[in-house]
């Protein structure tokens, strides 16, 4: 008996996420409210964190606060266009990959964790919640993987009674895998069965991703030789690190942070925006097809394609970026970074792509920091990058410290600046949740006592957004999506379907209060209450768009009514 519950995708089904409860903690949406401009581009968030040496002296130029801001940490905004910039992967040869990652993994340790948790603490991600667990006719517990109603995995956890059903597909898949690790140190070589007894979506994923890699996964064991006790749990450590790290891609605004964003960085010098782009839209056909794999030579067939686009000169910059940046100090990462091989070439391509004008401007850097390069300054530091085929690169870099000067908004409120923005524009969230944009030469002070319409405004937006699904997509989205599908661009078709959230939304609240104040959702602020002349803007909340919102509005005064 087979309790896999598979079938036919439709013509121009909607592309499912890929990540179920996770998918949800990190999803960044693109709203309509978005700017446009051409693919290719990075958000990028930095800041001084666990890296750092708690000795090591700062040096950054004060900064002076407006009055009625205050803040403990404050992100400042800035924009880079890599253009057109052509790259190709650095070189990166069997030998000289096998020496630097056998010298950069011998100080990698897994404690007692199994190595997906440990990749999920180097990526900084949340636990998954426990799957639910449904009864079904056979007594006993089972366990449905479902996303909006769809079922992908069903495995038994506890059965009673003296006749125990197995799912035959699922067993299967677990043979042939079991079988192919005979050959790859033996056992659950990748980790795959430590969280139960059949493979789960992302335990597909993960198995896939190494098939993929093909003989670079060969050359990472080969590596290691005889230096560590345990190599397999090493190779699966790594395995797991880039293929949780990729499933960061498989939204419309791919966003990493702390590690995962050195990451970004690192790619971006080795391989180049382009080939990064190209990866994320690969891995998304290879998720998608691992997700809904049943059999072991699916998910061979889906390695292999994904492993054309990867290539291995890619698969090794990924493998040595994981070992690179595991749990070190701001030194230990800068020399690490240094030492990988083709350094130089990566570092003047990172460079060449934006990455120097950018960090030119930075004011803030550690003391350790100053002399080294633009890509070794943006690997030690970053926290969080945000990429967009649709919007500029912005660097965001952490102010660490108090602002000087302050107090309080009007209504006792207090006010936090959480993004400063070149041109001397802020965005400042208030105690009570408002979220303002306040342009050069005003402050917090300016910022109304009390706000209805605005929080009327806000409870419209956030019903809206709650209300909407892929049955609210008009037959003209709905066709665009398909279409994107049908080419392979998973990106666009998840892009176009945030859109049309976004647009939804807008359009939900201007019907339920163009009767009483000014909208214009094409142009300048969305909205404007003649009475009081308060201006808001209706936009999804993702680091990137609120962005470029501060970029694109820097002179306009107004309250940010996200979803």
């Amino acid at each position: 008996m087979s309790t896999r519950l598979v079938g036919p995708r439709p013509p121009g089904a909607r592309l499912r996420p890929l990540l179920g409860g996770w998918f949800l903690l990190v999803l960044f949406l693109q709203s309509a409210c978005a700017t446009g401009a051409p693919r290719g581009s990075f958000l990028v968030g930095s800041h001084d964190n666990s890296l750092t040496p708690p000795s090591a002296p700062k040096a950054h130029v004060a900064v002076t606060a407006e009055l009625g801001l205050e803040s403990a940490t404050v992100y400042v905004v800035d924009f880079m266009a890599p253009g057109v910039v052509a790259t190709r992967p650095v070189p990166i040869h069997k030998a000289e990959f096998q020496r630097a990652f056998l010298l950069l993994s011998r100080d990698v340790r897994l404690a007692r964790r199994t190595p997906k948790e440990a990749a999920r603490e180097l990526l900084s991600l949340l636990q998954l919640p426990p799957q639910d667990v449904e009864t079904v006719a056979s007594t006993g517990d089972w366990s449905l993987e479902t996303y909006r109603g769809e079922g992908y995995t069903l495995v038994p956890q506890k059965q009673d009674g003296p006749v125990r059903l197995m799912p035959e597909a699922d067993e299967a898949l677990k043979e042939k895998y079991l079988k192919w690790c005979a050959h790859q140190g033996g056992g659950d070589c990748l980790g795959l069965l430590d969280d139960g007894h059949y493979l789960r979506t992302d335990d597909r994923r993960t198995l896939a991703l190494a098939l993929a890699f093909g003989t670079v996964l060969d050359e990472t064991r080969e590596a290691l030789g005889r230096e560590l006790l345990d190599v397999r749990a090493l190779v699966s450590l790594v395995v797991w690190t880039v293929a949780l790290y990729c499933m960061m891609w498989v939204v419309p605004e791919p966003t990493t942070k702390a590690l995962a964003a050195g990451m970004t960085l690192i790619l971006m010098g080795w391989l180049g925006l382009q080939t990064v782009y190209g990866l994320m839209d690969g891995w998304a056909r290879m998720a998608d097809t691992a997700h809904h794999a049943t059999t072991f030579e699916e998910l061979r067939a889906a390695g292999a394609e994904f492993g054309k686009v990867l290539g291995e000169d890619a698969a090794r910059a990924m493998i040595l970026a994981v070992a690179s940046l595991s749990g070190h100090t701001l030194r230990q990462v800068a020399s690490r970074v240094k030492s990988l091989p083709g350094f130089n070439l990566a570092g003047a391509r990172f460079e060449a792509q934006g990455g120097a004008a950018v960090m030119e401007r930075v004011e803030f850097v550690e003391t350790a920091l100053a002399t080294e390069g633009a890509l070794v300054k943006a690997v030690a530091v970053v926290e969080t990058v945000a990429t967009s085929p649709q919007g500029p690169l912005a660097v965001v870099m952490l102010k660490e410290g108090p602002v000087s000067g302050g107090g309080q908004a009007p209504g006792g409120r207090s006010a936090e600046t959480v993004l400063r923005h070149r041109g001397g524009n802020r965005q400042v969230v208030l105690s009570d949740g408002q979220r303002w944009h306040v342009p050069r030469g005003k402050s917090a002070a300016d910022i109304p006592a009390e706000d209805k319409v605005g929080d009327m405004l806000q409870e419209a937006a956030t019903k809206a957004a709650n209300e909407w699904g892929p049955h609210r997509l008009s037959g003209a989205e709905r066709r665009a999506i398909g279409e994107a599908q049908r080419k392979g661009e998973y990106w666009l078709a998840r892009l176009l379907e945030r859109e049309a959230r976004g647009r939804y939304v807008q359009v939900k609240v201007k019907e339920q209060f163009q009767h009483l104040y000014d909208f214009s959702l094409r142009k300048g602020v969305d909205v404007v209450d003649p009475v009081t002349g308060t201006r808001y803007e209706i936009l999804s909340g993702t680091a990137s768009n609120l962005a470029r919102h501060g970029r694109r509005m820097a002179g306009e005064f107004f309250r940010m009514l996200t979803f």
